[in-house]
């Protein structure tokens, strides 16, 4: 990766053999990222390594003044572009075969109990391995397979007793297992099965403290979904796959966590030689994670009956998220992504089951924008 790419000023990042602060240490006590809702309170672990990142909120007030620029008529075709493609792969899964001869891939898969006390995740030890790490991970060279079967229908959430969501969110990390850990596993990293925990209002996690939220916790490496989100989030409720959406999201951090891609990211934006450019780099995993979710979508549209018609729906809950939608900002400089680009992303995911696909650390900035 080159220091153009990222854009800080020469000689404030410590590359080549020079390890991070505290890297290796206890305790890493990462921050979660979820889809709505409160920042955590984000604890310091040895080291000070991990601590509070500036201008990272959970879709809250930016720090910084939006700033005026013009949309990018090259993000706005390849949004066209992808939305097709999605719509083409959808098509296919959905078509080629009755759901009485389908070939599930990947379908004598024993899923594994969640797992409470996971292995540490992958750390590199310098700048420049975790580098390598979000550029030419070996996931990206994996393919997700296709069909794969997943009984684990869409609920609605706005009703639903916290017993049944955990009921269903468990039962989707299942299918989410059986999706993932086959490419997880040919790029030699371990997938340990998450548990999906329900909160109210607020909870404590090793992360700190949470407010309304769908999030995953680096510390545990577990998932947490509020059951106030379908309220806060207007279309959670109103649209039967958003909540599956938002989860496949969530798995997507797990994914970016036991690949070393989350803790790499977040320890170059650590190190950044701006906030600009620390929020890019959050951006980055944040759309890499609609990516996946799309991916997910697109590997159990089969089984759980995804039909063309619903295709907008699910990419209308990227476009619910955006930093934009959620500040009322067109131009707002976020760290999760603005509308259009987080519908780029997961519309990408929609349409492909290569996983190089969803490399968003290679990609021109105008599309983590």
């Amino acid at each position: 990766m080159t220091q153009q790419q990222w854009g800080a000023p020469s000689g404030q990042r410590p590359y080549g053999n020079q390890p991070p602060p505290g890297w290796g240490g206890q305790g890493f006590g990462q921050p979660a990222y979820g889809f709505g809702g409160q920042s955590p309170q984000r604890q310091n672990p040895p080291g000070g390594f991990g601590g509070p990142q500036p201008g990272v909120p959970h879709y809250g007030p930016p720090t910084q003044r939006p700033r005026k620029r013009s949309p990018l008529m090259s993000l706005l075709l390849g949004l066209v572009s992808l939305s097709l493609l999605a719509i083409v792969g959808l098509v296919l899964v959905n078509a080629l075969t009755s759901s009485s001869d389908t070939a599930y891939q990947n379908d004598n898969y024993q899923v594994p109990p969640p797992d409470s006390t996971p292995p540490e995740i992958p750390l590199p030890k310098t700048y420049g391995e975790a580098e390598d790490l979000l550029v030419n991970n070996r996931f990206y060279a994996q393919t997700a397979p296709i069909p794969v079967r997943c009984d684990n229908p869409p609920i609605n959430v706005a009703n639903a007793s916290d017993s049944d969501l955990e009921t269903h969110f468990n039962g989707q990390v299942e299918c989410l297992m059986r999706v993932w850990d086959p490419p997880v596993t040919a790029a030699e990293f371990l997938l340990p099965r998450p548990s999906v925990t329900i909160y109210g209002e607020k909870i404590t996690t090793k992360c700190g403290e949470s407010g309304v939220n769908a999030f995953y916790c680096s510390a545990d490496q577990q998932i947490y979904f509020s059951n106030l989100l379908p309220q806060a989030v207007p279309i959670v409720r109103t649209n039967k796959w958003a909540a599956d959406v938002v989860m496949a999201h969530e798995f997507g951090h797990a994914l970016q966590g036991r690949t070393g891609l989350l803790i790499s990211a977040h320890a170059l934006a650590q190190n950044a030689g701006s906030e600009r450019e620390s929020n890019q780099l959050i951006r980055r995993l944040e759309t890499q994670a609609d990516c996946f979710a799309g991916v997910y979508m697109r590997s159990v549209s089969r089984s759980l009956g995804v039909q063309q018609s619903d295709l907008r729906g699910i990419q209308d809950t990227f476009v619910a998220v955006g930093d934009d939608t959620i500040t009322g900002e067109p131009n707002v400089e976020g760290n999760h992504g603005l509308a259009r680009t987080r519908e780029f992303w997961g519309t990408t995911g929609l349409g492909t089951s290569d996983i190089g696909r969803c490399n968003t650390f290679t990609a021109p900035a105008n599309q983590v924008r």
